[in-house]
C-alpha cells in the first residue's frame, strides 16, 4: 500500500505478526493517510506468508525470506517517492526487521513501537501468550509446521522461526541512524533496558510512553486506535525531519490494480466503490473455464480481509483450486477500507453492510462478468450474508460460520452481548455443582455477585421465553422468531441453499437451538437450510484441521449447489 506525497523524506511502516498485526491493520493505514498528508510517501506492505502475499506461511523456505523483503521494500520505496532520506517505523517483530534494515540501507531515522528486543525472546512470550489462550483459541505454539510456530491460528514456517532467531538483538544496534524515537510500554522492564542499550551505544534516543499499546493489541474487536501515540509519532517526524519546501518531484502513485501469480490461481488488489473507498481481492482459478458464479468472502468481526489466522486468504485460494472465484473485502470501517460518511464504530451487525455488499456485487458484475455470488461470512460476516440474501436476488446461496443471531433488534448492546453473553441455564447447573467453581468462589478470583447477576439474567431470558406467547407481538421474543421465520421462508421460496456452520459449543449454535430447539427441528421446514458442527473448533477456526475441515464442507456445498463452470 502506497501512501503518495510530495516530500523529499519517506516512511516505511514494518508491521508486527500474527494476533498483533491483525490489531494493527487499521492504525497502520491511518499512520500511512497521516504521514502522506503531512507530505511525506509512505509505503506499507505484508511480509513473505503473512497478509495477502503469495506464499502459504508454512511454504517459506529461505531463512533470510523476511530480511529480504523489507529491503526490497526500501529500494521500492525510494523508486517511488524519489525521496533523499528515509523514516523506519517498527512494531513488534517489525522493531527487529527495522534495526536489520538500518544496517543495510540508509536510514535517517527509526521509530520503535513497543518493538521485540530479542527474537528468541519474542517468541518465548508469544509462545506463553499462546498457551495462556489455549482454552480459548484451541492451539499451542508447536502446532504448526515441523519445526515452525503457530499462535492465534498463524503460523511460521521452520525457516522463518529460524530467521526470527537469527535477527540481532536491538539493544546492539550501532549508531548507524540520526535519531531514534523509543515507544515504551508503562512499567515494561525490556524497554528501559533498551533505552539504556541504545544510548550506550551512542544512538540519539528520544522516548515516548505507548500508555494504550495494552489496549492497541488486546482484539482486533474491542482494542482501541493508539491516536495519542500516532501523534506523538507524527509530531517527531514532522519536527526532526521536517519536508523541504519547494520540491518538484512528482507525485508517483502506484498502479489502479496489483496483481499475483500464485500456484493455482491469480490474485488482483484493488479499490473499488463511491470514491474508491472499498478494499477488494478478487481471486481466480489459473485452469479451467472463467466461471461467471463468484463467493463474495466477508469480515468476521474487525479481522481485516486476510482473516483470523490468514484463513480468508487460505480459503479464497483454496477453493480457486478447486475451480471457484471469490472476492474478499475489508467492509467499512474495517482494515484498508475507511467509515462511510457519518457512519459511526462499532460496524459489526450494522445494516449499512448490506451496502457493502452490494458494491462489491456491483464490482464483480461489472468487472469481472459474475452474474451470481454466494455470500460467505462467520460471525458478524455471517450476518449481511444472512440479509443481504434475501434482499438481493443476485444473490444465490449463503454460507454462515458461527453466526451469533440471524436477526439483532437495533436496541441491543452488541458490543455487550459478545463481551458478556446469556449463558444457557444448563451452564450454570454444572457450575454450581461444580467443585473448582466454588474453589475461585472462595479464593476470591471469582465474586458471588457476579455469577448471581449472570444467572439472573439467564433467568429472566427463560422466563420472557416462556411468557411470549401470552404478550404476542409486544413479545421481543415472538417478534424475533416472526423476523427469522420471514427470512427463511423467503430463501426457500426462492430456493437459495443456506449452510449454517457451527464449531460445536458456540454461543451462535446456542442461540439458534434456542429458536429451532435443541434437535433443530423447526429447520425441517425449511429444506434449502443445512447444518453442520465441526468437533475440535473455537470459535474463530484457529486449528489448522479444523479450517480444512470447513473448507471441505464449503467446498462440497459449493459443488452441490453449484457448478464451478456455471
Amino acid at each position: 500500500m502506497y501512501h503518495a506525497a510530495h516530500g523529499d523524506t519517506a516512511v516505511l511502516l514494518l508491521s508486527p505478526w500474527g494476533f498483533e498485526e491483525l490489531c494493527s491493520r487499521m492504525t497502520y493505514r491511518l499512520l500511512g493517510e497521516r504521514f502522506a498528508a503531512l507530505g511525506y510517501p509512505c509505503l506499507r506492505f505484508d511480509l513473505p506468508g503473512t497478509g495477502h502475499s503469495t506464499l502459504a506461511s508454512a511454504e517459506i523456505s529461505d531463512e533470510n525470506s523476511w530480511r529480504t523483503a523489507v529491503c526490497k521494500a526500501y529500494d521500492h520505496l525510494c523508486t517511488l517517492s524519489q525521496a533523499q532520506r528515509v523514516i523506519v517505523v517498527g512494531q513488534g517483530l517489525g522493531g527487529l526487521l527495522a534495526a536489520h534494515l538500518a544496517q543495510q540501507r540508509p536510514v535517517a531515522g527509526l521509530v520503535f513501537l513497543a518493538p521485540a528486543t530479542q527474537g528468541r525472546g519474542h517468541l518465548r512470550e508469544i509462545a506463553a501468550w499462546t498457551a495462556m489462550t489455549k482454552g480459548e483459541f484451541k492451539v499451542s505454539s508447536t502446532d504448526g509446521p515441523p519445526g515452525g510456530f503457530m499462535s492465534a491460528g498463524f503460523v511460521l514456517s521452520a525457516a522463518t522461526v529460524n530467521e526470527i532467531r537469527q535477527l540481532q538483538p536491538l539493544g546492539s544496534l550501532p549508531a548507524v541512524v540520526q535519531r531514534v524515537l523509543l515507544a515504551t510500554r508503562p512499567d515494561n522492564a525490556a524497554d528501559a533496558r533498551l533505552l539504556e542499550e541504545l544510548s550506550a551505544n551512542g544512538l540519539v534516543v528520544e522516548t515516548t510512553v505507548f500508555a494504550d499499546h495494552a489496549d492497541y493489541v488486546s482484539s482486533p474487536i474491542f482494542g482501541s486506535i493508539p491516536t495519542d501515540t500516532l501523534d506523538k509519532v507524527a509530531n517527531w517526524v514532522t519536527q526532526r525531519f521536517p519536508v523541504l519546501t519547494g520540491r518538484q518531484a512528482p507525485v508517483t502513485v502506484g498502479q489502479a490494480v496489483a496483481h499475483l501469480d500464485g500456484d493455482g490461481y491469480d490474485e488482483n488488489f484493488f479499490r473499488f466503490g463511491p470514491s474508491d473507498m472499498f478494499f477488494g481481492a478478487f481471486t481466480r482459478p489459473t485452469s479451467g473455464q472463467k466461471t461467471k458464479t463468484a463467493v463474495l468472502i466477508l469480515n468476521a468481526g474487525a479481522d481485516h480481509s486476510v482473516g483470523w489466522g490468514r484463513y480468508s486468504v487460505d480459503l479464497a485460494r483454496d477453493l480457486a483450486r478447486q475451480g471457484f472465484s471469490s472476492m474478499r473485502i475489508d467492509q467499512a470501517g474495517i482494515g484498508e477500507t475507511p467509515l462511510w460518511p457519518g457512519q459511526q464504530q462499532p460496524v459489526m451487525y450494522s445494516l449499512r453492510a448490506n451496502d457493502d455488499v452490494a458494491c462489491a456485487i456491483g464490482w464483480m458484475e461489472a468487472e469481472a462478468g459474475i452474474e451470481q455470488v454466494v455470500l460467505l461470512g462467520r460471525c458478524s460476516g455471517g450476518y449481511p450474508a444472512f440479509l443481504s440474501a434475501v434482499s438481493d436476488r443476485r444473490v444465490v446461496a449463503s454460507v454462515m460460520i458461527n453466526v451469533r443471531k440471524l436477526h439483532w433488534e437495533p436496541d441491543e448492546d452488541i458490543l455487550k452481548a459478545i463481551r458478556d453473553p446469556v449463558e444457557p441455564v444448563d451452564t450454570y447447573r454444572q457450575n454450581l455443582r461444580s467443585a473448582r467453581q466454588f474453589k475461585r468462589i472462595i479464593n476470591g478470583e471469582l465474586k458471588v455477585s457476579t455469577v448471581l447477576r449472570k444467572l439472573s439474567r439467564t433467568l429472566v431470558e427463560i422466563a420472557a421465553k416462556k411468557l411470549a406467547p401470552l404478550f404476542g407481538n409486544r413479545s421481543r421474543h415472538t417478534r424475533i422468531s416472526r423476523i427469522v421465520r420471514a427470512r427463511l421462508q423467503s430463501l426457500t421460496a426462492r430456493h437459495v441453499p443456506v449452510a449454517l456452520i457451527y464449531s460445536e459449543g458456540d454461543p451462535g449454535l446456542r442461540d439458534l437451538q434456542e429458536w429451532a430447539g435443541r434437535d433443530l427441528a423447526k429447520l425441517a421446514a425449511y429444506p434449502n437450510v443445512a447444518v453442520h458442527v465441526i468437533g475440535g473448533a473455537d470459535h474463530n477456526l484457529s486449528p489448522v484441521s479444523v479450517r480444512s475441515d470447513v473448507t471441505n464442507v464449503i467446498a462440497q456445498f459449493l459443488r452441490g449447489k453449484l457448478s464451478p463452470s456455471n
